[in-house]
């Protein structure tokens, strides 16, 4: 497993909206769309997240540190 790369799939769902979306509904093709380098236990495991709940975590950020959204 790659530490690194958990933490910047993390980074990303957090601060990505639109990431967050496309993990949702597949999260093989938004790591590989984002060059994100997991492992099939990784893989796995983070598939069984609930993705809206890092949306409640997005929310509190301060807007300067998320990415801007393509879909508005």
């Amino acid at each position: 497993m790659s530490q690194v790369e958990v933490e910047r799939f993390l980074g990303r769902i957090i601060t990505d909206m639109d990431f967050r979306l496309m993990a949702a509904n597949s999260l093989e093709k938004a790591i590989s769309r984002k060059g994100i380098v997991l492992s099939k236990e990784e893989i796995s495991i983070l598939n069984h997240i609930d993705f809206s709940q890092f949306g409640m975590v997005a929310d509190i950020l301060d807007d300067s540190i998320k990415r801007a959204s393509k879909s508005l």
